[in-house]
């Protein structure tokens, strides 16, 4: 049974998520400081990668490039654009130690980062076309 690329997409995203989570609930439990705001940078950034996921598939199903393109920069200035709206507001309206600033910020970026080269391994199954097909 061949699985669509989105649904291995989707799959692949529950498993990660669900491993992090795991290990945050395991950190949390043994007195590491994970932040306050952990379990929402999870959440945030699934939503991030699922947004991005789908709206570059959009442009990749168009089969020109500069649509894809042009949707791809899209949904990457949407994401700074969130990105940066959280870190405004986490600054402004959190009156939080230098050492909670740190563990928000890596936490944040690590999460960032990982789903983003977890969307970019399966869009780039996308346009090869040699995984499957949609």
């Amino acid at each position: 049974m061949q699985l669509s690329l989105r649904t291995r997409f989707y799959f692949a995203l529950l498993i990660t998520s669900s491993i992090f989570l795991l290990i945050i609930i395991i950190a949390d439990q043994s007195d590491f400081n994970v932040g306050r705001f952990i379990y929402l940078e999870l959440a945030f950034n699934v939503i991030l990668a699922i947004m991005s996921y789908e709206v570059t598939c959009l442009g990749a199903g168009s089969g020109n490039g500069e649509i894809f393109y042009g949707f791809y920069m899209a949904t990457v200035l949407i994401r700074i654009l969130l990105t940066l709206t959280i870190f405004v507001l986490y600054f402004i309206l959190m009156d939080a130690s230098k050492q909670e600033i740190l563990v928000f910020i890596l936490s944040y970026f690590f999460f960032y980062f990982a789903y983003t080269i977890l969307e970019v391994r399966h869009l780039m199954s996308k346009l090869q076309g040699k995984r499957g097909s949609e």
